[in-house]
């Protein structure tokens, strides 16, 4: 019997999850990537002797007690990577004063009472509530579109949480930052994600040492994923996109590259930008009220600005992240503003900067991708000064609250929103989809669209909230999905 064909668009995590795991179960794959490397957004690149991190900061299940653990085996070896576990969160850095965010909850919940005392109801009751995600483990084996009765019935027992959830995913950080009395855990608070709930989600997985940063950085670690899928006999195709997918009587039949060159496939999975897939490749013709309402309305992750610098000093002293809080807003030609940014300092990582010298990374965040993409195209000059204003600003800000910068810099290389577009294609340049408030709200997106037949999405513009494990187990469930509608029983082969 002839082995059902599949093309597959992007050679993202996603796209090498869903190609290993239907190479398992017998299908015959082609990967089509428009880049010339694996990994889509989780990605890295070489700059005068730096290897500049460009995608994870902590990767979930990087522990063996979490369930995802399991599923990352199946297709990499978890057990030859090395982690890192910041023991803090992020040290605050005022004009005057400074906060420590620890990663374990008892000593954070101790710092924060003997700062705050008379915010004691407050900070145990945030805990407390964070705790409470310690207490259920969600199912990642199955695909929520198999959730049945039983499945449902199992999902009682996570009522605490969902009272928990209820509770606090309308709450902004400023919001809850008003809650208190203590005018530093105030002023801390204010810069914590929002919603509230998302801040909580991760700090209850820091607590465990379960979303550590795999010390081989993104690009490797996509490489491993790209290993597995050769090993398993499937086939990518770099520098290869797409440029239409070619529809008879609605159904998904094949695909036409840039240069007009056509492959004929049974199924045709798009694990790339949604907006190019639904409005480029497809022409709009198979939408719905939701998906057009949902991209008018352009609830996305932001994009980034993200300022790398390689540092000829070690900054032993200093935590992984620091955030640096300004006294006043700081606005970029794009028209975003300020309260705080991330530095990210690896000096503890091996690969990313030569012996007794230190990789940082400065990122703002942006909605405003658009303006960087056509600046870029329209005025390169205008472009780069625009750039070198950030950067001269930001190694100002860097000098003042940590030192050790001006005099010491090797490298300096900016990644901006056009850069995202032009390797990536994602919509805006945004990182990760549809924004994170969406991660824990109902999703008004489907793996398939209205009317079109043997054609699939997945990743993270069906995935509301993106990320790699998002993205990965997006792949895999797509995988079950395509076998038990052909009546073939899941297998893993490891």
């Amino acid at each position: 019997m002839n082995k059902k064909k599949v093309i597959i668009i992007g050679a993202g995590i996603a796209g090498l999850s869903a190609g290993c795991y239907l190479q398992m179960n017998g299908y015959e794959t082609e990967i089509f990537e428009a880049h010339n490397i694996p990994g889509g957004l989780c990605t890295g690149w070489n700059r005068k002797g730096y290897f500049i991190e460009g995608c994870i900061h902590g990767l979930l299940g990087s522990n063996p007690t979490h369930p995802l653990y399991k599923l990352w085996n199946e297709l990499i070896d978890m057990d030859k990577l090395e982690f890192v576990n910041p023991d803090i969160k992020h040290l605050y850095l005022f004009e005057d004063r400074k906060f420590t965010q620890y990663a374990n909850l008892d000593r954070l919940q101790k710092n924060m009472l003997e700062i705050a005392p008379e915010d004691k109801k407050t900070i145990e009751e945030f805990i407390r509530d964070t705790k409470k995600f310690q207490s259920f483990q969600m199912s990642y084996d199955k695909p929520k579109e198999f959730f049945d009765f039983p499945g449902k019935i199992k999902m009682l027992k996570a009522l605490p949480l969902v009272f928990v959830m209820k509770k606090w995913i309308n709450v902004s950080a400023e919001d809850f930052s008003n809650r208190f009395k203590n005018p530093l855990i105030q002023s801390v608070v204010k810069h914590f994600a929002s919603p509230i709930l998302f801040e909580m989600f991760v700090l209850s997985e820091m607590d465990l040492k379960r979303c550590g940063y795999p010390t081989i950085g993104s690009l490797k670690f996509s490489k491993l994923f790209e290993n597995k899928y050769l090993e398993c006999g499937g086939n990518i195709h770099y520098k290869s996109k797409v440029s239409k997918i070619i529809i008879e009587n609605d159904k998904a039949v094949g695909i036409i590259l840039r240069d007009g060159e056509q492959h004929d496939a049974n199924i045709i999975v798009s694990a790339t930008d949604g907006k190019t897939t639904i409005y480029d490749l497809l022409d709009g013709k198979y939408t719905s009220e939701t998906i057009k309402k949902e991209y008018k309305k352009a609830d996305l992750n932001p994009s980034k600005i993200q300022i790398s610098l390689g540092i000829s000093n070690t900054f032993d002293d200093w935590p992984h992240t620091v955030k640096i809080v300004l006294p006043s807003l700081y606005t970029i030609s794009d028209g975003s503003k300020y309260k705080s940014f991330d530095i990210l300092i690896y000096n503890d990582v091996e690969g990313l900067a030569p012996e007794n010298k230190t990789l940082m990374a400065i990122q703002l965040d942006t909605k405003n991708g658009e303006y960087w993409f056509t600046l870029r195209d329209k005025d390169k000059e205008k472009y780069r000064t625009e750039k070198e204003k950030i950067v001269e600003d930001l190694i100002n800000i860097l000098d003042r609250r940590i030192g050790g910068i001006t005099g010491n810099i090797e490298m300096i290389d900016v990644a901006t929103p056009a850069t995202y577009i032009r390797y990536t294609g994602n919509w805006r340049g945004s990182i990760q989809g549809w924004a994170n408030e969406n991660i824990f709200k109902s999703n008004p997106f489907k793996k398939e669209l209205p009317g079109l037949e043997n054609f699939f999405m997945m990743g993270q513009w069906v995935e509301p909230g993106g990320g790699i494990p998002n993205v990965f187990k997006s792949g895999r469930d797509l995988a079950q999905i395509i076998c038990k509608r052909d009546r073939k029983k899941f297998k893993v082969n490891q």
